[in-house]
């Protein structure tokens, strides 16, 4: 079964915060519209709040990502239809709730570098690799990378930043961006 995220924005407007967008109304009651679902993109899971799958991580990877933080849970000062609406169907939220304020998703160190990654490939293809480069595109998709040594193999090594271990980053921070100001703008996020 996959994982998937549900993401609720708020605005900081009129000195309180406001649903965006607007909710709707349903049954005489205002509930709240989802900004986001952005399917099932793990290494971006791992990154905002820690969630860990090892076959996340590629070959070589020493570490884990260090994420954003550890999950918050919901803000103290969550608007009033979230709080109800979100707390009182919260069985069906499962984990790593938190929120975020979008600059601090902006602020994140995305071109930190994980240590090392080191694997095995073709002695042919050894020259293709730098250890303080990152994975090389020249690589022929069908080559494989291997975790231990075997025959016609030399060990190689490259680095790899958070962003290039994400893949969405930026397409996650340009949508954020469409919210408004990212200093005044939350999003609550969870994993389901």
């Amino acid at each position: 079964m996959s994982t998937t995220s549900s993401l609720y924005a708020e605005v900081w407007r009129n000195n309180q915060w406001e649903p965006t967008p607007a909710p709707r109304w349903s049954k005489g009651k205002q509930v709240p519209v989802c900004y986001m679902r952005p399917g099932t993109p793990y290494e971006l899971y791992a990154a905002l709040v820690g969630f860990h799958r090892r076959e996340l991580y590629h070959l070589g990877h020493t570490e884990e990502i260090v994420p954003l933080s550890k999950p918050r849970g919901f803000p103290e000062d969550m608007n009033a239809v979230y709080k109800e609406y979100l707390e009182n169907n919260w069985s069906s939220l499962n984990r790593y709730l938190t929120w975020f304020m979008v600059q601090e998703v902006i602020d994140y160190d995305w071109d930190r570098k994980f240590p090392p990654c080191t694997g095995y490939v073709k002695s042919q293809y050894a020259h293709l690799f730098c250890s303080s480069a990152s994975f090389p595109d020249s690589l022929p998709d069908d080559e494989p990378v291997y975790m231990t040594k075997r025959e016609g193999t030399t060990e190689v090594a490259w680095v790899e930043s958070y962003r290039e271990f994400v893949g969405c980053v930026d397409w996650f921070v340009e949508e954020l961006l469409k919210l408004g100001n990212p200093e005044e703008v939350r999003i609550i996020f969870w994993l389901h």
